[in-house]
């Protein structure tokens, strides 16, 4: 299963089946002057420090190929100081027939903005594809170039990046997430699957049926707990009809050898405020080595789990912290106790260096409370 669809995994006693990163994380910093090659692809353009300085016609538009000499090598190219408003417009297409590439726009300090993997979320378009609007501050920002974590094809690409100044800043979208707890037959996840799901029975996750009322109730709380402060609403089936506008939906059910859940995209921005995820409520049984989680720690287990679900439909990508809720690389046992969203380094599988602030990128999609 390609990782477009984000699953966080089970670690432990039932491995993962993607291989590790191979790639280094660069530490964060203020980069060097950029070179400034006649070629836009330079033998080292890896970091922010050593990126190729990409130049403009005077329509703001640039077309120029590259290459991925090998699976560890990264190119990055310098964008230029952009202002807060201004659109990113990046179309990265690979010329080499087994090269299969990702795309990401950085800001000075490597923090992430966007990431794409698959134009197509039902992959029937391998290509990168990056289209969005400047959120952040006034200042340089960089285009990252790799090919996908555990692949191995290698060769020439071709891009076109387009600058359009003064777009404006979209306002942020309240969106509502739907904890589906009913079960029932033939429900679609896009991109994952379609399932026939018995109503969720606090047995599936290794507790007791008398537990279910309790356990729903709290894996809610925990949820709502994770975006507090955020225009986020959690609703469930048990108190509440289903949403008659736009809304995401968390099913529950089913049983997965690998994954603890799985979105159905990463949704930068929140474009689609409709898709949906599953998690597969019978990983929780066997996933633990010989503890037996008590209530609590699979109720902070289940929570967590939606919680990072909802994010990959916000447009969050795995990190690597352990305490952090996009996290992917801890032991299974990790996630029986709280997560919260913190700035954390990427995960290998996403890029080969950067940084992810979910706080502020929820703030730009979701915007504040009150705000």
């Amino acid at each position: 299963m390609r990782n477009v669809c984000s699953p966080r995994r089970l670690i432990g006693p039932l491995r993962f089946l993607f291989a590790s990163g191979v790639l280094a994380l660069l530490v964060g910093g203020c980069p060097q002057q950029p070179v400034d090659p006649e070629s836009p692809d330079t033998a080292d353009n890896s970091s922010l420090a050593t990126a190729s300085v990409l130049r403009f016609d005077a329509n703001e538009t640039i077309r120029f190929e590259g290459e991925i000499s090998s699976t560890a090598d990264i190119d990055v190219y310098r964008l230029g100081k952009l202002d807060r408003g201004d659109r990113v417009f990046a179309d990265v297409k690979a010329i080499a027939a087994r090269l299969d590439l990702v795309a990401a726009v950085f800001d000075v300090d490597e923090n992430i903005h966007i990431f794409n993997d698959d134009r197509a979320a039902d992959a029937s378009d391998l290509n990168p594809l990056v289209d969005f609007v400047i959120r952040g501050r006034d200042g340089d920002y960089f285009l990252g170039v790799q090919a996908l974590n555990g692949t191995t094809g290698t060769g020439r690409y071709q891009v076109e990046v387009r600058i359009t100044h003064g777009v404006g800043v979209p306002d942020p979208r309240p969106q509502i997430v739907f904890l589906e707890w009913r079960g029932g037959s033939g429900l679609s996840v896009p991109n994952v699957g379609v399932f026939n799901l018995p109503p969720f029975d606090a047995t599936q996750v290794g507790l007791n049926s008398s537990d279910t009322a309790a356990l729903k109730q709290r894996v809610a709380a925990i949820v709502k707990d994770r975006y507090a402060g955020f225009n986020l609403l959690v609703q469930n089936s048990d108190d509440h009809a289903t949403p008659g506008g736009p809304h995401s939906t968390i099913f529950f059910g089913s049983n997965s050898a690998t994954a603890f859940a799985i979105s159905e995209q990463i949704d930068s921005y929140n474009v689609d405020q409709s898709d949906n995820a599953i998690v597969f409520t019978g990983s929780f049984r066997d996933a633990f080595a010989a503890s037996r989680p008590n209530f609590e720690e699979l109720a902070q287990a289940l929570g967590n789990t939606t919680a990072h679900e909802v994010g990959h439909l916000l447009g969050l990508v795995h990190t690597k912290n352990c305490n952090e809720l996009m996290d992917t690389t801890c032991g299974n046992a990790r996630i029986l106790q709280p997560q919260v969203f913190g700035a954390a380094p990427l995960d290998d599988s996403v890029f080969g260096f950067g940084f992810q602030n979910p706080a502020e990128l929820l703030t730009w999609i979701l915007g504040l409370v009150g705000g």
